[in-house]
């Protein structure tokens, strides 16, 4: 085993254990567990009229609890490291500090998109086993499963804002408001090209690419800064 790759895994380790001591891993459980539940409960009361509707509803309210998620655990992966300066006296040195940073990122921005998975699956699952079509109903604004690839993209691009908002600010909270901020404006023009017929998969590519380039970049800054 090399030492980049001992160094992701340690500090992937690291950082679940991080989790695990300041109880913010009970955070992974909400949009896998809440979402679906909170979802299945509001077609329920609401009577959504077709399964197609209820599955739009619920993957909307479980990307939203999984986008609070990653960007809280996102946000303290970076600001607080570098804040911290805790890549200096948590493991010995020398070692890479891109893949320190690789390892980290793995489980807050990975593990925010693996439980929005589960979410995923379970919001489709349940809504088409218990919300049936109504005579008449209109047609979901939206095909669930193309929506549900568009919020991975929206997820992954909020990712990538936040952690380079952390490593410029060297700040958590100020990366927390630049990842909401992103997430807003990014719902607005969403909304703006649906409503004018020209939401295409483009846009959730163009968010998921951004994503990634917004991580590379942090990790190779990481590796750059100094202190």
């Amino acid at each position: 085993m090399t030492g980049v790759i001992r160094d992701f895994l340690d500090n992937a380790r690291w950082e679940l254990v991080r989790l695990r001591r300041s109880q913010r891993i009970w955070l992974l459980l909400i949009p896998a567990i809440a979402g679906p539940i909170g979802s299945t409960l509001a077609d329920l009361y609401l009577r959504v009229p077709s399964p197609a509707t209820a599955q739009v509803l619920g993957l909307l309210i479980t990307a939203g609890l999984a986008s609070l998620v990653l960007l809280d655990l996102t946000a303290l992966a970076v600001g607080e490291d570098l804040a911290l300066r805790t890549h200096y006296f948590t493991f010995a040195l020398p070692q890479s500090r891109a893949a320190a940073l690789a390892g980290r990122l793995t489980i807050a921005v990975g593990g925010s998109l693996a439980v929005f998975g589960v979410g995923v699956i379970l919001v489709l699952a349940l809504a088409s086993e218990l919300v049936a079509s109504l005579p008449g109903a209109v047609p979901a604004i939206l095909v669930p499963a193309h929506l549900a690839a568009g919020l991975f993209g929206l997820l992954l691009f909020l990712g990538g804002v936040t952690s380079a908002a952390g490593f410029l600010t060297r700040s958590s909270s100020q990366a927390l408001v630049a990842g909401v901020l992103a997430g807003v404006v990014v719902a607005g023009l969403a909304s703006l090209f649906l409503l004018e017929g020209r939401l295409t998969p483009t846009f959730p590519e163009a968010l998921a690419a951004g994503g990634l380039i917004g991580l590379t970049w942090t990790v190779v800054q990481f590796q750059r800064a100094d202190g």
